[in-house]
């Protein structure tokens, strides 16, 4: 009886892949590509039969030799030596004992390709003019940068998402349509095409602060997002060190239990002064957030990120278990965008009070808020 149908080429190609370039025969793992004491390189594997190719070669079948002899899963990648070996002992090295081998090596190259697999992630342009007149544009290229080499661009052009009004920056109605926008636009941009579906993003905002934090509570805390921003010096979207280099502690000013309204400044990038607020109305409770170091790098990692998001939960705790739920929170920020975001991100709706959140253009004012049902 001769031989049955050989492996096509593509068939051995897909082998050698799924195996490494390596013997499959359990304990040997010899590199089939090079010579181990010259290390020249030429081919030293053969693609040896589980299931001989012939009913009448070692461990062949009348039926199964004929219908298994190109395909891949009858297949394994061996050394000469233990080609011969297997063939020359088919009583010891059975169908099953083979099968075994194949499977064990298989998934252990399997395992460490994919310790090189490389996520990937969509990326999100958020954009809206400065103080409603500035308009913004965002290099998709220093982007890409910013998330290689670790995750990979999900699509080629990322999603664009842009608000803008022609009304005047600081009355309710350009906040109003700014906020109408943004709340379509997650879900038809965001949502349903890729956080229903579980899709991780990375987002990259250039937007005043209160957009940037009504964003962040619209994704929320349960969504896959990396969160970037952007450095003058050096021109980048990436996270300039991977260690912590900053600290974030609250103060509390006032308290007046017995008055409805919080006062809440997180003062890091440039300190707010309590007269700017008083201006507006005399509060009686007023709570602040500070860094250990101010200005524009005060958040220059994750982990700083980390630790800011952490300091603002514990104030909101504390003002949550000192006022209740009823009180209103008015926000008076001065942080970067990535603290903005992680504002409203990790903002529990239905559990913290409604926050109104003040921006500043010659003064502060009202703009919009979050925690309204």
């Amino acid at each position: 009886m001769g031989r049955n149908k050989a492996p096509s080429e593509a068939t051995i190609r897909m082998l050698c892949s799924k195996v490494g370039g390596m013997c499959e025969f359990e304990g040997c793992d010899k590199r089939l590509f090079y010579d181990n004491v010259t290390y020249g390189e030429f081919n030293n594997s053969y693609a040896a039969h589980i299931i001989a190719s012939s009913q009448v070669g070692p461990r062949g079948d009348k039926v199964l030799s004929s219908q298994l002899s190109d395909k891949l899963e009858n297949l394994m990648l061996m050394c000469a030596e233990h080609h011969k070996l297997i063939d020359d002992c088919p009583e010891i090295y059975t169908v099953e004992m083979l099968k075994k081998m194949k499977e064990k090596h298989e998934k252990k190259v399997e395992e460490i390709c994919n310790l090189f697999y490389i996520p990937e992630t969509e990326l999100v342009f958020f954009s809206s003019p400065i103080k409603g007149k500035d308009e913004v544009s965002i290099n998709k290229s220093l982007a890409v940068k910013a998330v290689l080499p670790y995750k990979k661009p999900y699509s080629r052009y990322g999603t664009e998402i842009s608000v803008s009004d022609y009304n005047d920056y600081n009355s309710k109605e350009y906040w109003n349509s700014c906020c109408k926008q943004l709340e379509g636009k997650y879900d038809r941009f965001l949502y349903n095409q890729f956080i229903k579906d579980n899709i991780c993003f990375s987002l990259f905002p250039i937007a005043p602060m209160p957009l940037i934090i009504k964003l962040g509570e619209l994704i929320g805390d349960k969504v896959s997002c990396d969160i970037y921003q952007k450095t003058r010096v050096p021109n980048s979207w990436k996270w300039q060190v991977d260690t912590k280099t900053n600290e974030f502690s609250i103060e509390t000013e006032k308290q007046d239990l017995s008055d409805n309204n919080v006062v809440l400044v997180i003062s890091l990038t440039n300190d707010i002064q309590y007269d700017r607020i008083n201006s507006i109305c005399d509060y009686k409770n007023i709570y602040k957030m500070r860094a250990e170091r101010n200005g524009i790098d005060c958040i220059r990692s994750i982990k700083d990120l980390s630790a800011f998001w952490h300091t603002y939960q514990a104030v909101m705790e504390e003002i949550l278990n000192t006022h209740g739920k009823e009180c209103v929170i008015h926000l008076f920020p001065s942080m970067p965008v990535s603290a903005s975001f992680e504002v409203g991100r990790r903002y529990m709706k239905g559990v913290y009070p409604k926050i109104i959140i003040y921006d500043d253009n010659e003064g502060f004012f009202e703009t919009i808020k979050i925690g309204e049902n």
